[in-house]
């Protein structure tokens, strides 16, 4: 299920420190609507009734708190040292996802629009989408960026990078574009030049 025949829509990918935001700002400035996974679906957590019920149903009312909203150490905890707890919780949050997204863009977000996300392929949004645009960026340098941010260690930073090279490698390859983000000026000259192709294919 791709965009309609109205909507066009590209998934935003790339790893940990690759520049995917950067593109997604750059995005915004000219004007398009960029639909942001992680903080939609941290928002679906908080407020989607049917995903707490669902919730609740699966790990009891001690996961939701006394103002309603979710113990989100405990679940945590919960779905850390269990696989197939954690298994259910993505499928169940990305469902929530997609199916939100779905409702986003048929909201009048214009003939082209984009949704950014670290994990297109592994949440079904690769099916989605009519195009993906990939940003990589050389190790070294994601790694520096991503260090410099704050909030992780260099042995976790690795461990996510090693993890999300499979990630990428699902990619559909006759819907993947790839963006170079070196930190130079050319990264402008690449979106201008993916605009254009993506608008030539609006039907």
């Amino acid at each position: 299920m791709a965009g309609t025949q109205d909507t066009r829509l590209v998934g935003i990918t790339g790893g940990i420190g690759a520049g995917k935001s950067v593109v997604s700002r750059v995005l915004r400035l000219k004007g398009y609507q960029v639909y942001d996974c992680d903080s939609r679906a941290k928002e679906l957590m908080s407020g989607s009734e049917e995903l707490i019920a669902a919730l609740r149903e699966r790990f009891g009312e001690s996961c939701v708190l006394e103002d309603g909203s979710l113990d989100s150490r405990l679940i945590s905890a919960k779905v850390f040292s269990v696989e197939e707890e954690r298994v259910w919780l993505n499928s169940l949050v990305h469902a929530a996802v997609r199916n939100d997204l779905d409702t986003w863009r048929k909201s009048g977000k214009g003939a082209l629009c984009f949704v950014e996300s670290a994990i297109i392929a592994t949440s079904g949004l690769d099916r989605m989408c009519d195009s993906i645009w990939l940003v990589e960026s050389p190790e070294q340098l994601r790694i520096r960026r991503a260090l410099g941010r704050g909030g992780i260690t260099e042995k976790d930073l690795m461990q996510r990078i090693r993890a999300q090279q499979s990630e990428f490698g699902m990619l559909p390859p006759d819907k993947t574009k790839r963006i170079s983000n070196s930190g130079d000026s050319s990264l402008i000259e690449q979106i201008d030049i993916l605009l254009e192709v993506e608008s030539k294919n609006i039907k």
